[in-house]
């Protein structure tokens, strides 16, 4: 097998990724929840999958996480294993696809070519360097490989109307999430579906924390190479103490539609319900503890990303 990448940290995790799947083993896990938008023919061949290759296939979804269950030999575990990540991929993409279909047909409109108030956002060079600078604070720098910085025009419209909605000026907080999520958070902002974490304390929602908190908020991806903290401008407005049974926010007063715009857990990790409450600033790539005392890594590089 070649592998070839521009990204030297893409070409581990793929590497780490393919050695895990021809591991051999008798039971392997997969953890996405896009295995919920699998439809009735993906079901289909799922169930297909297990004469065909005498394995047994199970669906869970368990506390917001959700995932496929292979067990068989070894080496038929390993190819069913491939096939269902082909699947998930594919149901990923064509998510994702859906959802900026629906965030072009929110921000997109007619209108007079000189009108002045469309415009495209300036970026200014000192003020992005500052929000990176803030953003290592709480960080060890030895870890720190690389900031990506995050730029999606349709995302940015819906968080600006969104803004004018919810009181109180955002806040600067954080997601760690699987490699294979990045792009997907990139192109079409934040999901509950992506970065559950293990323990969902405050409710169904997105769940966001402070960067001391983070890594022990999301501490079950240990079979990634590298840390993947997504740096966001929140808005959490109307805040009050979470619950696990919310699949929304609480009513803040006695209309229903009146409600909070948050919940959080001792002010420290905030959940929203609505993904145009974030919006994607940064994105730190961070070596592991151990990787990144025996590589002596103590440099950054900073790169753009624009959707």
């Amino acid at each position: 097998v070649e592998f070839c990448s521009g990204s030297s940290e893409a070409l581990r995790e793929a590497k780490e990724w393919t050695c895990n799947m021809l591991m051999p083993s008798k039971t392997k896990t997969i953890k996405n929840n896009h295995v919920i938008h699998f439809g009735q023919e993906d079901h289909e061949y799922l169930l297909s999958l297990q004469p065909m290759l005498n394995v047994r296939i199970e669906e869970f979804f368990r506390n917001g996480n959700g995932g496929i269950t292979i067990t068989g030999n070894p080496s038929d575990v390993s190819c069913a294993a491939i096939e269902v990540e082909n699947m998930l991929c594919k149901a990923q993409e064509n998510f994702s696809r859906d959802e900026e279909r629906d965030i072009l047909y929110s921000v997109v409109r007619w209108s007079c070519k000189d009108a002045p108030w469309i415009q495209t956002p300036e970026i200014k060079n000192i003020t992005e360097d500052a929000v990176v600078i803030k953003g290592y604070n709480g960080m060890p720098l030895h870890w720190l490989l690389q900031v990506e910085k995050l730029e999606n025009i349709a995302l940015k419209q819906l968080f600006i109307k969104n803004s004018q909605r919810v009181e109180d000026k955002p806040k600067r907080l954080y997601q760690r999430v699987s490699a294979q999520f990045c792009d997907l958070i990139c192109r079409v902002g934040f999901q509950k579906e992506v970065a559950p974490p293990p323990e969902q304390k405050c409710g169904s929602g997105i769940y966001f924390s402070t960067v001391d908190e983070v890594l022990k908020l999301w501490n079950d991806q240990e079979h990634e190479q590298y840390i993947y903290i997504i740096q966001a401008q929140v808005l959490t407005g109307n805040s009050m103490d979470g619950s696990p049974h919310l699949i929304m926010p609480p009513p803040l007063s006695k209309d229903p539609l009146d409600r909070y715009d948050s919940v959080n857990h001792r002010k420290q990790t905030y959940v929203i319900f609505n993904g145009q409450q974030a919006l994607p600033e940064y994105l730190f790539i961070c070596a592991k503890q151990t990787l990144a005392y025996s590589c002596g890594l103590i440099f950054t590089t900073v790169l753009y990303r624009k959707v």
